[in-house]
């Protein structure tokens, strides 16, 4: 139910992008991720720090594109994102205490060193996709970027979190008692 929370605002941007502009479709933007706020507190009674960074940058993007009647700032706003989250991810794994282990631990346990090629693959994979998305904001016509936006990273991002999931099934107790040395 959460995913579908999540991902409810941009197939939201999608539908009126394709039905309107991508003005419309920025406004939507922004008054669905205010509402996937409450939704998310009527059922959780908190909201997390990333929500907040992210609905945060919705509405400055937002703001600027719809005030300044441009684009570029909403096609900037997820290389902003992926920034912060290669430089979240990143930084944690300088400091030796990995961002994805922080948050997942207490789900999953694996070894150190594991934790650290994820979160290193993550930061990387973040990195990546940020310098994709200003390739096709600036190579690539409208349409094409929000294409790519809507189906490509959330492709890419579900390809990645499975490989993800698969790396990590070869670790959990019971499978091959914990694989350290690989």
């Amino acid at each position: 139910m959460q995913a579908l929370i999540e991902f409810l605002p941009l197939l939201i941007f999608f539908i009126f992008y394709k039905t309107h502009d991508i003005f419309w479709a920025t406004g939507a933007l922004m008054i669905a991720f205010a509402l996937q706020l409450i939704v998310t507190y009527a059922i959780k009674k908190q909201i997390t720090k990333q929500q907040w960074i992210m609905f945060a940058i919705v509405v400055v993007f937002g703001s600027f594109t719809l005030l300044l009647r441009d684009e570029t700032f909403i096609m900037w706003k997820p290389t902003i994102v992926y920034l912060i989250f290669a430089a979240v991810l990143l930084g944690s794994q300088i400091l030796k205490k990995p961002a994805l282990k922080q948050m997942m631990e207490s789900a999953i346990s694996v070894p150190d060193k594991i934790w650290n090629r994820i979160n290193l693959a993550w930061g990387l994979f973040f990195i990546a996709a940020a310098a994709v998305n200003l390739l096709v904001a600036y190579q690539y016509t409208q349409e094409q970027w929000v294409n790519f936006k809507v189906f490509w990273m959330t492709g890419a991002s579900l390809v990645f979190t499975v490989l993800t999931v698969l790396y990590l099934v070869r670790y959990l107790p019971g499978e091959s008692e914990q694989q350290d040395e690989q």
